[in-house]
């Protein structure tokens, strides 16, 4: 049965040698009722030609031509001409198996969700890394759909092993001013507002990791580290008045400040040392709530105090971890 559409929305940007294959994967796929829009987010190589010429052979394919904006832009401009049931993402330099979308949709009917996800596999180096393959299939309401993307085990923050339905992506879109972790956000507000989701745990998303991946090559370093903790104060922000849902996105928070922590003791940039005071500065505004919390770990309250009260030795202790863990 295809009687639901899935618009899916395809952000590319200089990935001429790898559209093709990114594309074949769609067009391929056992549920035909689909519409593929890709957005050429003003390459400048041929990723916009090869699109256009494959898309000469399958009318279910829309190519857009557009300045470059970044990835929330590209996305953002195809959710805005989507005519689907559900909305549906893949990078450009990405794979799907056959059945992922079958699989999804076939999931989100019978289960009557508003968002159905699936497990991925990420490959580099030509080596992949399954994330997770159970088979089993999960339901989740609002708030366990909430949890487990702020847990990270479960929900994979990315969008694009996911179909989501129109009626709830209605007039949210992503936020172009974030460049890193913008799809989490995305996530979050997605989420918030689905009444039940269903994830079965198969991997038919193939995520390509590359080092110089167009859609974070141009972006600043400083960026890598302040988008991330914009994104979590604002999700933080989303709940303070859910007194279910608030400690968890502050946990999550106070794990994203110790993450970025940790990373900044290996970087000299003198902009860094100043963001690093400021994450420290944080930590010790939250310490008592931190000690109190039934939920955030014993670890973490350990780094806590060992960022707080013994500074030089834990920065030392974790740069000889890291050290030794990629044996630098």
């Amino acid at each position: 049965m295809e009687d639901y559409k899935v618009s899916v929305i395809v952000a590319a940007y200089n990935i001429q040698d790898y559209i093709v294959k990114c594309l074949e994967s769609i067009a391929n796929q056992t549920y035909k009722n689909l519409e593929a829009i890709v957005v050429d987010d003003g390459s400048s190589d041929n990723t916009g030609k090869l699109a256009d010429e494959f898309a000469e052979n399958d009318n279910r394919f829309t190519v857009i031509h557009k300045e470059n904006g970044g990835v929330s832009s590209a996305r953002n401009r195809g959710i805005d001409i989507a005519s689907g049931d559900f909305i549906g993402f893949v990078d450009g330099d990405d794979t799907i198996e056959v059945d992922m979308y079958e699989i999804l949709v076939n999931n989100a009917i019978k289960y009557d969700a508003d968002i159905s996800h699936c497990g991925y596999k990420v490959i580099e180096n030509n080596k992949e890394t399954l994330f997770y393959g159970t088979e089993k299939v999960i339901i989740q309401d609002r708030k366990k759909g909430l949890l487990d993307l702020f847990k990270g085990t479960l929900i994979e923050p990315s969008l694009c092993n996911k179909i989501f339905r129109g009626s709830i992506v209605d007039d949210i879109r992503l936020d172009e001013s974030i460049k890193i972790n913008e799809d989490l956000y995305f996530n979050v507000l997605l989420f918030d507002k689905s009444n039940k989701s269903v994830f079965e745990d198969k991997a038919k998303y193939y995520y390509m990791k590359r080092d110089n991946s167009a859609t974070t090559s141009n972006i600043n370093s400083v960026r890598r580290m302040t988008d991330p903790l914009k994104v979590y104060d604002m999700i933080v922000d989303l709940y303070k008045c859910d007194s279910e849902i608030f400690p968890y996105a502050k946990k999550m928070q106070i794990g994203r400040n110790i993450n970025i922590y940790n990373l900044l003791t290996l970087e000299k940039n003198i902009e860094f040392k100043k963001l690093k005071k400021e994450i420290r500065h944080y930590i010790k505004l939250n310490k008592y709530e931190i000690k109190n919390s039934k939920i955030i770990t014993k670890k973490m309250k350990l780094m806590v105090c060992g960022i707080l009260y013994m500074r030089f030795i834990y920065d030392l202790i974790y740069k000889l971890y890291f050290n030794r863990k990629y044996k630098i």
